[in-house]
Parts: C-alpha cells; structure tokens; sequence
C-alpha cells in the first residue's frame, strides 16, 4: 500500500504530455507581445497621420488607418529614446530619422553625449551599449529616488524593439571614453555578433545611431504600408516639436519651429485663431477650436512620449481652463448658460500639451495615458490667474460661440418637444375659452384675447357677448409674462404661460413663418392683447411682442400682433361722455375747454374699473379700440432689442435719458406732449410702441429705483414723508394705517406690501441702515441679526415723524416746492429740499432700468459743517462784491472744510479710502486678540448681519462642508445682542500664527471694499447724472438749496408784509369806528365799500399776496400754506361731485354771495369782507390792544427778517438741526443706558434674600477690557489692483485732454469744421501705427449690415461712425473748486479765496441751465454746430421719430435752442473761440469709447434744431463684445 502511494506520487507524463512550461524571457516576450508593446495583430484605428498630399505642405490629419500597434511601439522606444538624450544632453541639436520602406529598415540617429564605452562593474565581460540594447530588464531608471524627466521606467524599451528585430545595430561615439561602439544582433537578439570598439581621436564627434528591419511576420506583414510610413513620420513631427531639436526625416528637414507651427498643421485655420502660452521651462499649452465630432480631442506629449489617450497632464490643464469658459459663457447667454458643466465645455477644445514630468508613470507599457498624480509632477502650471491668457481663448479661437451654438440647438431641440400644433380642440388649459373655429380650417380668421389677469378677462368675456365666441377666444395671463429673451430653457419650459401660449396659438419653435400662407398652419391667425393703460400694462404688451419677435420674428411681419385699448379716462356732463385713451389728450382738451371743472372726471387705471356695459360698449366699436401693430423697417427689431436685451443696458441708458430731456423741453417750451393712440389711430408701429408708451414704464422703474440729488428720496419714500408732513403725524400711528393714509393721499399705484416694506425701512436706525431715521420706530422694525427682515408685521408696531425730520424738511418751504398732479390730485413734491443733503445722510441703493446707483452714507455733523463752510464762503464773495475795503467778518470759531468719508452711525469699525484712489476704500471690522489661542471679533463690516456672518463665516470655518479640509478654528461662543456684536473665537497656537501672517481682517472676512463711481441720481431738474464724488454732490445741493432760501425769503417778506398791512387796516379800522369816524350802520354794502376806498383802505392784503405769489411761485399759495389742517387734500374726484349735485340755478343764486358787486365799476366787494366781517369782539378793549400788540410784534418780526440774509436763515436752520441732532444722539445714548441689569447685580428689598453677586449680563457684550486690537491692513492684491485701475482711468483722462487740446489749438487757429475732420482722421491714423490708443475708424460713413429677413438672430449689429463733438456732454460735472477740493487733509476757512469766475459759473449752473450741457454750449460754443449722428441703434430707433416731428404741419415749429443774436447754422459755419474753461469735465465714460478723437462736421440735416440736452458722446455699435470681462 506504501510503495503504491509513493509511486504515484513520483511518477510524472512524458515531456510531450507535460502541460506546464517555463520559457525563457525572451521566448515570452515573442508569445505574448501584447503584455510589452500591444497587439502584433493589424487593427483598424482613426489615428493622426502625416498627409504630404496637400497643396499648403505637409498636415496632420485624423483617418482610420490599418496598422499593428506592437509595430509602431518599437519604432517609437527608438525615437523616444532619441529625445530623452536632450535631456541629459542640452547641447544635443539634431535627430535624424530615416523609413526605408522598400528594405524595411529604419535608423534614427542624434548628435547628444554618447553611450559611455566602458565596461560594466559588475561584469567587465559586458559593455554598457551591450547591456543597454542586448539584455533584458537593464536600465538607468531604476533609481526611484533620482528625480529625472526621461521617457524610459521599466527596462524593456529598446530590448523589445532588438526582440522584434531581425537585424539590429548600435553605434555609438564617446568623448568621455574616447571609444566608438558598434553591435549588431540578429535572430530576434538571440544571435549577437562581437563589438567593435575603436578608439577615436581627442575630441570626436559624439552620436548614438540605432538601425533596425522588423521582423513583420511576427507582425502579420509583409512590408511597410504606407498608412503606417505615414504614422511614424506624425511621429518624427512629434518629437520636433517636444525636443525642440532639427529633426530632418529621410533627409528633408522638418519646417517645425515652435508649437503653433506643428498646432497649425492639425487646425484649418490662421494663426490668430490659435492659443498658445509657453508657461514655463516644462509646460507648454496650446487651445483651439475643435472642430471634430467626436468630442474632446487633444496631443499631448510627456518627455516626448505621445499620450494619445492624454491622463492626468491634459486633465490638471483642461480643469483650469473650463470653469473659466464656464463663467465667461454663463455671463455672456444666461439662457444659454443654463446649468452648464465643464466637462460640456471639454468636448469643444482641442488642447496641445507637450510637459516634462518627473519619474512618469503609465496605464501600461504602450505609455498611452499619464497616470502619475498631480502632486507628483515636479512642477506646476498654473493657468486660472492668466487673465490674458483666457481673453485670448475667449477672443480668438470661437471656443465661446461654439458652445453657445451647441447649447442653443440643443435647448431648440427640447423646446420643439413642447411646440405646439394645429388641432381643434384642447384640454387641460385651465381659465382657457377657446374660439369655436380655433384650429380648423377657419383659424386664420380667429383672434386670441390675451388678458392682464382675471378680472380683465371677465370685461373681455363681456365684450364677446357683442363679437360672438367663434373667432375670439380670451386667456388671462398672470400678472407680467417672462422676459423669454433673457430666460434659460429650464424657465421657458418650465413657465406654464409660455408653454400653454404656445400650445393655445399652435406655434411650432421649429417653423419660421416666412410667407404669410404660414399662418394657416396656426390655431390663431391674430393675437390681440388686452392690458391695463397704466405702465405696467405697456410693459405687458411689451413683453408678449418680446416673446413672439424672439422665437418667431416673421410673425411681427405678418401684422400678427394687435392691441385692445381702453379709456384711460372719462369725462361726463349730463348724458355727455368723452373717453380719453392717454393723458395728454385729456390736458390738451383740459387746456380748449374753459369750464372743464364741471365735467365729472373718472380715472380707469385698470381694466377691472370697467362695467360690463362698458366692456360691450368697448366691443360694439372695435373699429376704435382694436389698434394693429405694423411692422415697417429694421427699426422695429431694434427698437424691441433696445427695450429687452440685457447687452444692450448702456443703449437703454441713452434711450431713457433721450426721452427724459425731451419731455423736459418740450414743457419748457410749452410744446404739446407726444403721444400714441389719437382718435384717428388705427395703427402704430413697434417702433413708436417702444419710444412713445414703452419708454415711460423704464422711465418709471429707473424714477422708482434712483433717488432725487435734493432728498435722497424714491417716490414711495417721498409720498410717505409727503403725507406725514402734511398729516404732521407727530402721535403714534399703526404702520398698516399710515400705509392707507399714504395709497389714500398720495395716488400710490402699487403694492401695499412694498408700501409698508418702505416705511419699515425709513423708521429702521440699527447700523447699516440709517444715520438719520425719519420715522420714528416704535415697536420692533428689524435688527442688525438680520438685517431688517425680522422686523414685526404692519399691524403690530407704530411709528411717527421724528423730530430731527422736522428740523430737516422746513415746513416754511412747502409753499415753494413743485407739486406733482396724478389722477386730478395734488400729490407729493418733485424733490423736497432738506437744509443738508440727505441723499448723503442715508445713503442710496438701486437698480432700475439701465442705471443703478450706490452711495454710501456720510455724517450729517460733517455735511452740516460744510454747509456752514459754503455759507461763508459765500458770504465772503459777496461782500467783496459789494465793498472790497470792508473788514472780513470775524466769527468765534474756525470751521474748516472736512473730507467726506462714509460714515455709519454706532459703527466702532474704520472706514478708509485709499491713498492713491480716493473713490476706492474698505470697511473694516473690529477684532482683538485676547491671548495667544482667541480672539474676538466685536463689529462686522457695514451691511454683513450677524446671523448670516455666523452661518456662512464661522460656521463653515468650524465645521467644513467637505469631509478632507480640516477646521480653521476650535469653536466660538456668541454674545451678541440685537445692536452689538461679539464672538470670541477659539485657535490653536498654530492656526492663531497662519492667520495673523494672511491678516486677521481678510482670513476672517472682516474687511470689504467699496467704490464711489457709481453715484448716479436725478439732478434737480430731473435729469440723470453720475456724480464723480460725494463733494460734487454737496455743491450742486448747495447751489439750489441757497437758491430756495433766496425764495423762502422773499416770500417769508412778502407774507410778513401782507400781515402787517392788514392788521395796520384793521388797527386803523378799528380806531375810527370807535371814533365814530366810520359809520357802517344801516348802510348798503356797497356805499361800506365805496366809503373804505375813499378813505384809502387796502383791499385786503393777505389775499391780494397770495394771487401775486401764486404768479410768483408758481404755486397755490392758499393749498400750501401749511396749515394745521391735517385734511388738506381733498380728493378732486369727490369735489367733482359734490359739484355736480348742484344745478346751474344754485350756482347762479350763489353768485351775488360770492362777489357783490354794485358798484359803478363792478369792484370785488369780497376784498374788504376782512374790514367788514370783522367780529364786534375786536372792538373791545382787550382785543384792541392784542390786535396793537400782534401788529407790533409782526412788524418787529418783519423788520428782523429784512436784516437777515438768506445765508443767514440757513445757518440758523443748520444749528436748529445740530441742537436737534445732538439731542437725539443724547436720548439714544440714555436709552441704552437705562437697559435693566441682570437680577443677580442687586439685592431684593433690605430684608430679601441676598443673591449671588454677578456681572450685569450686558458687561458681556461689551469688548474685553484686555484686548488688543487688531490694527487691519489693506489686502495688497486689492492696492494693486485700484492702482492698475487708476493708471488705466489716467491713460484715458490723457487722451481725453489731448483731443481738447488739440481741437481747443484748431479752433483758436480759425481752423474749419473740415479741415478739423481731416487733421483729426491723420491723428487718429497715426495713433494706431504707433501702437497708442485703439481708436474707432471716423469719416466713412458705414451702412447698415443687410440682415436676412428670415433669420432668428436674437442680436442685430449696426455698425457706424462717431462724428460726434466730445465737448458736448449731457453728463458733464463741475470741476471742484480747489478749495472746496479735499483730499486727505481738511481746508481753514479764509485760507484761500473763490475764484469769482467760478462762483459765477456756479450761480449761472442754476439760473440759466437746464442741463450741463446747456452750459457747455452756451460757453464753449455759441454757435451751435449740427453734426452728423452717428448711425448706432439709438439713432436709428430715434430716426424715425425725428423725422415725423419735421414732417408735421399741423403745428408751428419753435427752436429748440435759444441761440445767441446772429447765431446761424450754415454749412461753412466755424467755431468760435471758447472764452471761458469749463468748470465742468466729463465723469468717466460708460462706455469704452473714450479714445475716440471728436470729428467735427458742420454738414446740415434738415431744419431740424439740434436737441440742447442730447447726449452724443455714448454712441456704441450693437456689436456686443465681451473683452472688459476678464479686466
């Protein structure tokens, strides 16, 4: 039994049974190739190749080739090998690479440091060639340690292609050795033959050169084929290009000189479509386009290693470069945009990398893809900081455009899923009542009424009783309609009214609509759209056209498009009724109509106002009320474009302002106002809809965003101190009740919500939110934790004017303001006029229609002291004015005149603007250190609040959201209250170190910076300008704020005059009838009269000043005179009717009542009823003399007004507004005194239990007593960026003076218009050959770009010339006058004196000008020059305009500029020499145009007046360009 079991277990087959082997390595490396160089086996592959077919010289194609990939790795570990002698060679200069392909041989030689000859230490029997190329597993990269940059790693590379080889040979020459090497093996390296060494000469010439012939039967081949020939030679190209080195392939040498010459073989394109930044000596970067299908493509190279499948390297580069075109894309087509990601992005680059890495790692041997880590590379590119390199990427290769492109077909592709079609019936369109032929063959005869709201489609449901339900159907919108053209996919698909309109009207996204036969392809032939006649029902008309221009713009050719309009207004007189369908018509009928007040007025601000009757009455005259919508030029386009298209925010600008400064004149010249719907209107065009009714609304929502110079108040905030001014609500009131008041007196139109959100906001005094409250807030209106949202709800707090309001806004103003009319109702001033700038106080943020403003808040003390600075100031002039000898006055303090930086009430923080850019700053929190391992931060910046500091600061500092970042700090503990902050923050000792070396203040985002170049306000006549400084702004306050007290006093005088001549009538009155000198007894009215004329009594005094005053002021005197009457307004409506109960007798009866007249000469009897009238009281004793005495003491009070000078009433206003300040600030400071300490800090009663003694629990929040604070620094990366900035705000300043310059020496010269235009297009041309300022190309008129009329372009360019005078600017700001200029230091008062030319231009800013560039032009160019306009979009939307207003005959012309006597606009016309500087230099541009040299041209346009206040200085091309995105 044993001896079998050993038996069986001994015993083995035969060896030719044997089914295990052992080969030797070699034998495996022939059996199994694909484990060391891939398949031995032909395959089909697209792959790079070499095409030496083409006529521009070699390229670099893709094509599917047949090759066998072990075949073209052994041929690439030759030439690899090659290049990595560079890198241990620098000095190498040349590889040379030979392809036989009739013997099948190939040699590849280079000129670097030869193989050492020598023998090897540990066997002196073998030569290093000899173990370099004959045996297997050798190399000098064993050495993981050694850091290298070479291609080899695992000591196959030239053994393998020696084992594929049929015959393989080495030489080699070594200077160091001075021995030359030659070895040839054969056999697939079985066979080797001796070495040939030879000694060589003292300095040789050293090479490496390696032939060998594949064995292609092993390959399946019989010879080289030329795909492959074609591959190895790509692959010379390659290593030209990675090594730098001569390459010469078969002789020839390969025309590569850098990177953009081997991109551009693969890219059919120019070199300017091409990106290449070498980044350092081991990273070189290439983008382009791709062009191909297949997604991303790239060529990279590590060590001269093609990694045609990339790896790491080409990921590290990518990753950087597609967030970047990520954010460019999002920013330029938000739509397009939508929820892109960078590896979409990917698919559209072609990337070239060619990288040395250190000891690189492969996927496998065939080295396709890099799989060394980041970390490990040995160097770095860094891409994402190279602002020029991405500009170019952006600007250059239509990377952007390409991915846009393909967004948008994709997302036209997910919007086609939701089109809609032609059908005759639909469901599940809820509040739908489709037309009965909707869909059939009858719907291009249908029209869809689309309504604002329910209720308008309640009247229009009305109205279909009339018209029948077969061809209309009615579908209510809700509310305003999605702007489509700035919405992403995502919102258009997801907008239920976008995707049911759609489906209702049958439109398809993927039809054009070309013909108007198309149109029977849709369920509705017409829309018609049914709005309220206020602005937002304009800006809902304009929203559905936008929708149908955007996707389907053929549409608006077909007449498509109509709109239903209703009256805005009735007037009624019996069964008379006139409708009025805009306001304008109705003040044109007001002003031909003597006795229109016995007209009953009804306003109709929406369309629910209307009856039901009314609606019938409506549809029964479509004729009257259906207006069509005519599409006539390209105009139309670009009037929509204008109004909603986001790239067009700066044109939007010029329209506004357009249109502001026309209005404006067109009032001061008493010109009728333009408007739309007259009574023969049956169609308008998009372009007047846009220009005429459009405009108001962005006109009303930049007026409702951007306060007034004067106040610093919005229209709602207005209206709301308008009515508690009025009111003079000084007791508590519910906010919900004033917010009623407000909608009740003060025509208030829109939410009430907002309305109360406002006043909220005026009562708010937590920091951050206002220096001074105007309201007083009483109950909780919102703290600093959150901002002000967690303030209570309206019905729960009260609030009521606060004093320092009253000392702010004078009542004895309020008889000079201009008061607003709406609705027949006296309303809110235009702008009151506070005693310091208020707008300055509080500060301003908003965003309307093209403009937004930023304006930080300043300390009233401070605007108060400069007042007083500007009181004197004017003092002075004015006194060596009149006496020059006389002694200056001495006051008992100096003042000086402060800086103004922003200040913010109870902020322990500092606010700083910086050194060299005084319209930049920071605001700085407050933190302290507390010991080496805390700190405390106990102020944050103006505007972080403490609950959101806490959650997006210290909370993802403690608790990160990403599991591999470790926390920045220990832990915190809060001690904050509503009003103070602070959290004490534990560190370690090495993480406190880290952050004070980066800055406390930045680590902990304590410090923001700020600007000061975005002070945009209406000026005091309504205009919107920028202001550069917060200086400015105080003087151009000043200036008209002097101004009204010159006015208040007159009319202070004038009223204080008035009293006293009645009460010396009445004194005197009274005396002769206790005389008996007068005898009133039994007598007729008229002989009392008669009698008090001829005893030369005054008709009364009061009442004849306030006729005269009206006429003054231009103001009712009487309505304005603030009473206390808290009723004052009385709604005219209602006063219509009360009127209108009575009957004519009743008016006539009332006649002799009101004026008795019986006198010869018809006097008014009424103008002594304050003699006749009078109380028998007032002939007592008592009263008599309280009469004398109140006579007495209004004439003592008239006397001492006459002393005082207006400057000296607005001192006296300003220290009544201190003494209130201070007394404010006191309160507060007491009030928070006063806050109850914790119960343990005292005893309960003498006999109570004693408590434990404790800190009061506010002491906590206070700042430690202990702790150092921390001193912020300015982060120097934001210094360096304001400085490159303001280099770049220098340069452009420079040009700007060089061009004034320069026309300023021409004009002095009596140079002509024309000669000027040539001398400036030389300048211009000579500028950019010598590389200065791009400057626009002038004098060739440029015409429109045609457009294809059937192209759904979302953006239409017109391009033109600007030949525009630069010294004429809408936008123009007083230059400061030195010593009111403050920069960094304060200024004594008396320490300089006013140049009298400039306090005269001044003064002349106010009484002569209606606009800045009035004054421009009356100064600098008496003879007014019409210049060509520049033919941009604004132009041409404004064109046709223009021209209809010339065309009209029905009105007399009136100038438009007042010129000077013998002015004349002539074609030979030249310009006269300025005479005085303008004090007034243009703030900065808006837009990029500021290099343009001003061409003058005198070439006339028609009679047409040139517009005093047109701004031609911001003529842009419709061109949207994005190359201030990366500034």
């Amino acid at each position: 039994m044993a001896s079998s079991m050993n038996k069986s277990i001994s015993d083995a087959p035969n060896k030719d049974e044997e089914t295990y082997q052992l080969l030797e390595q070699l034998d495996h490396i022939l059996k199994r190739p694909e484990t060391y160089i891939g398949s031995n086996k032909p395959c089909h592959e697209e792959m790079w190749i070499l095409d030496e077919t083409a006529e521009e010289g070699p390229r670099v194609v893709k094509k599917e080739i047949t090759y066998v990939p072990g075949l073209y790795k052994i041929f690439d570990e030759i030439l690899v090998n090659a290049a990595d002698n560079k890198q241990r060679d620098t000095t190498m200069t040349s590889i040379e690479v030979d392809i036989n392909q009739e013997k099948g041989e190939i040699k590849i030689c280079n000129d670097g440091r030869g193989i050492p000859v020598r023998k090897w230490a540990q066997d002196e029997s073998i030569y290093i060639p000899t173990l370099i190329f004959g045996k297997l597993l050798t190399s000098d990269n064993f050495n993981d340690n050694q850091k290298r940059i070479t291609g080899g790693r695992n000591g196959y590379g030239a053994k393998v292609t020696n084992i594929f080889s049929t015959k393989f040979t080495v030489e080699t020459c070594s200077k160091e050795y001075k021995k030359s090497f030659r070895q040839t093996w054969t056999n697939n390296m079985r066979d080797p033959q001796d070495a040939i060494i030879n000694k060589t000469s003292d300095n040789p010439k050293e090479f490496t050169r390696v032939t060998f012939s594949p064995d292609l039967k092993r390959f399946q081949m019989d010879k080289f084929d030329d795909d492959l020939v074609a591959l190895f030679k790509r692959r010379a190209y390659d290593v030209a290009v990675s090594t730098g080195c001569k390459v010469t392939l078969n002789g020839k040498r390969i025309p590569i000189k850098n990177m953009k010459d081997y991109m551009l073989m693969y890219i059919e394109t120019n070199e300017k479509e091409i990106v290449y930044k070498k980044v350092n000596e081991r990273w070189e970067v290439g983008v382009s386009k791709n062009d191909h299908n297949n997604g991303f493509t790239q060529v990279s190279f590590v060590n001269s290693i093609l990694t045609s499948e990339g790896g790491k390297h080409v990921d590290y580069i990518t990753e950087q470069i597609c967030p970047k075109l990520v954010e460019h894309i999002k920013k330029k087509s938000k739509t397009a945009g939508e929820n892109l990601k960078p590896m979409q992005v990917k698919s559209h680059l072609f990337v070239f990398v060619n990288c040395l890495i250190e000891n690189p790692e492969f996927e496998s041997q065939a080295k396709k893809q890099l799989a060394t880590e980041r970390k490990n590379f040995g160097s770095t590119c860094t891409l994402k900081d190279d602002e020029n390199f991405f500009k170019d990427i952006i600007k250059k290769t239509g990377i952007v455009e390409s991915v846009i492109n393909w967004l948008e077909h994709k997302q036209d592709a997910k919007l086609q899923k939701q089109s809609g079609s032609k059908t005759s019936k639909l469901k599940g369109i809820p509040k739908l009542d489709d037309a009965n032929d909707a869909g059939t063959k009858n719907s291009q005869s249908c029209t869809l009424i689309v309504t604002e709201g329910d209720s308008a489609k309640a009247l229009a449901v009305a109205g279909l009783g009339v018209i029948g339900r077969d061809r209309y159907g009615v579908y209510p919108l809700k509310g305003k309609m999605l702007n489509v053209r700035e919405a992403t996919t995502k919102k258009m698909t997801e907008n239920s009214e976008v995707s049911q309109l759609v489906k209702i009207l049958g439109l398809n996204y993927g039809e054009k609509y070309v013909n108007k036969s198309d149109l029977s392809k849709l369920r509705y032939g017409k829309l018609m759209i049914m709005a309220d006649q206020d602005q937002d029902g304009s800006h809902i008309k304009g929203l559905v056209i936008n929708f149908i221009h955007y996707k389907w713009p053929n549409l608006l050719k077909h007449d498509y498009i109509e709109v239903f309009i209703t009256p805005i207004l009735k007037v009624t007189k019996g069964s008379d009724v006139i409708p009025f369908y805009s306001m304008p018509e109705f003040e044109q009928w007001q002003a031909s109509t003597p006795n229109w007040q016995k007209w009953k007025c009804k306003y109709y601000k929406g369309l629910g106002t209307s009856t039901a009757k009314e609606a019938k009455e409506y549809f029964s005259n479509m004729d009257r009320h259906r207006i069509l919508f005519k599409y006539d030029s390209i105009k139309d386009d670009l009037a929509i474009q204008l109004a909603f298209n986001s790239a067009l925010a700066d044109d939007r600008k010029d329209w506004i302002k357009w249109h502001t400064e026309d209005v404006n004149q067109k009032r001061r010249e008493n010109l009728p106002a333009d408007y739309l719907y007259r009574k023969d209107t049956k169609q308008i065009s998009f372009n007047d809809f846009i220009n005429k009714e459009l405009v108001l609304f962005s006109k009303s929502s930049t007026e409702r965003a951007i306060p007034s110079i004067m106040d610093g108040l919005k229209p709602g905030q207005r209206k709301i101190m308008f009515v508690c001014l009025t009111k003079n609500l000084i007791r508590e009131i519910k906010v919900a009740q004033l917010s009623g008041k407000v909608a009740e007196n003060s025509a208030y139109h829109h939410g009430e919500q907002s309305l109360t959100n406002t006043i909220v906001g005026l009562a708010q005094n937590f920091v951050g939110s206002n220096n001074i409250n105007f309201l007083v807030p009483a109950g909780q209106f919102g703290t600093r934790l959150h901002g002000g949202s967690d303030a209570a709800s309206a019905r729960y707090i009260f609030t009521r004017l606060s004093p320092l309001a009253l000392a702010l806004f004078n009542k004895y103003d309020e008889p000079l303001l201009t008061y607003l009319n709406e609705d027949g109702m006296s309303i809110e001033p235009e702008w009151y006029c506070p005693v310091i700038p208020t707008v300055l106080v509080n500060g301003a943020h908003g965003v309307g229609t093209g403009y937004s403003t930023d304006i930080p808040s300043y300390n009233p003390l401070t605007l108060s002291n400069n007042m007083k600075f500007y009181i004197r100031q004017e003092k002075e002039k004015r006194r060596l004015a009149n006496d020059p000898t006389e002694q200056p006055k001495q006051y008992s303090d100096v003042l000086t005149l402060e800086e103004l930086v922003p200040w913010y009430k109870n902020f322990t923080g500092e606010i700083k603007l910086l050194d060299n850019d005084r319209t930049r700053g920071v605001i700085n929190g407050v933190c302290a250190k507390l010991d080496e391992a805390s700190i405390e931060i106990t102020d944050l910046p103006v505007g972080t609040w403490t609950q959101y500091y806490k959650e997006n600061v210290l909370e993802t500092m403690l608790h990160p959201k990403r599991n591999d970042i470790q926390p920045s700090i220990l832990d915190y503990k809060e001690y904050h209250t509503d009003t103070t902050v602070r959290f004490v923050i534990k560190l370690s000792q090495a993480q406190f170190a880290k952050f004070h070396e980066s800055g406390l203040h930045k680590s902990f985002r304590l410090q923001e910076t700020f600007k000061l170049t975005n002070m945009v306000l209406f000026d005091h006549h309504g205009i919107l300008r920028r202001y550069k400084s917060p200086e400015e702004i105080c003087l151009e306050f000043f200036t008209v704020r002097l101004h009204m007290y010159v006015k208040r006093k007159e009319y202070m005088v004038g009223t204080l005059q008035s009293q006293c001549s009645k009460l010396d009538n009445v004194a005197r009155f009274i005396k002769e009838k206790i005389e008996n000198i007068i005898i009133v007894e039994n007598k007729k009215i008229s002989a009392v009269v008669e009698m008090l004329i001829e005893r030369k009594y005054d008709r009364d005094p009061e009442k004849v000043w306030r006729e005269e005053a009206k006429k003054q002021f231009a103001v009712d005197i009487q309505t304005n005179n603030g009473s206390d009457n808290p009723d004052q307004l009385a709604d005219l409506q209602q006063k219509q009717e009360d009127d209108e109960e009575d009957d004519d007798d009743d008016d006539e009866s009332k006649k002799p009542k009101a004026t008795t007249s019986s006198t010869t000469n018809k006097i008014d009897t009424t103008y002594y009823d304050y003699l006749i009238n009078m109380s028998l009281r007032n002939l007592t004793k008592e009263r008599r003399n309280e009469i004398l005495r109140e006579q007495q003491d209004k004439h003592e009070k008239l006397e001492a007004l006459l002393k005082r000078s207006p400057e000296d009433l607005y001192e006296e206003d300003l220290a009544h507004f201190e003494a209130e300040y201070h007394k404010a600030i006191a309160k507060e400071r007491a009030d928070e005194m006063s806050e109850v300490a914790h119960y343990t800090t005292k005893k309960v009663g003498d006999g109570g239990r004693k408590k434990q003694l404790a800190k009061p629990q506010r002491a906590e929040t206070k700042p430690a007593p202990n702790g150092q604070r921390i001193v912020p620094v300015i982060d120097p990366a934001f210094v360096k960026k304001v400085a490159e900035e303001l280099a770049k705000r220098n340069r452009e300043e420079k040009v700007t003076a060089d061009k004034r310059t320069i026309i300023d020496f021409l004009v002095n010269e009596g140079i002509s218009s024309d000669e000027i235009t040539q001398i400036m297009q030389a300048r211009c041309k000579e500028k950019k050959k010598l590389g200065g300022t791009t400057e626009k190309k002038s004098n060739e008129t440029t015409k429109e770009k045609k457009m294809d009329e059937n192209s759904n372009s979302s953006i239409i360019s017109m391009e033109g010339k600007d030949n525009s005078n630069d010294d004429v600017k809408e936008e123009t700001s007083p230059k400061r006058i030195p010593k009111r200029t403050v920069k960094g230091k304060t200024i004594k008062y008396g320490s300089d004196n006013d140049d009298d030319n400039e306090n005269q231009e001044n003064e002349s800013d106010y009484n002569g000008s209606d606009s800045e560039s009035e004054i421009k032009i009356k100064k600098a160019k008496p003879k007014p020059k019409v210049q060509l306009a520049e033919k941009n979009a604004l132009n041409v939307l404004m064109q046709n305009r223009q021209n209809k207003d010339e065309n009209k005959t029905e009105k007399p012309k009136k100038p438009r500029v007042k010129k000077e006597p013998g002015a004349t606009t002539t074609k030979k016309e030249t310009v006269k020499k300025e005479t005085k500087t303008i004090k007034r230099p243009k703030p900065l541009a808006e837009s990029d145009d500021e290099d343009d040299i001003a061409i003058l041209s005198t070439s006339p346009v028609g009679n047409k007046k040139a517009r005093i206040q047109r701004d031609k200085t911001d003529k842009k091309n419709y061109h949207i360009s994005d190359d201030d995105d990366f500034d």
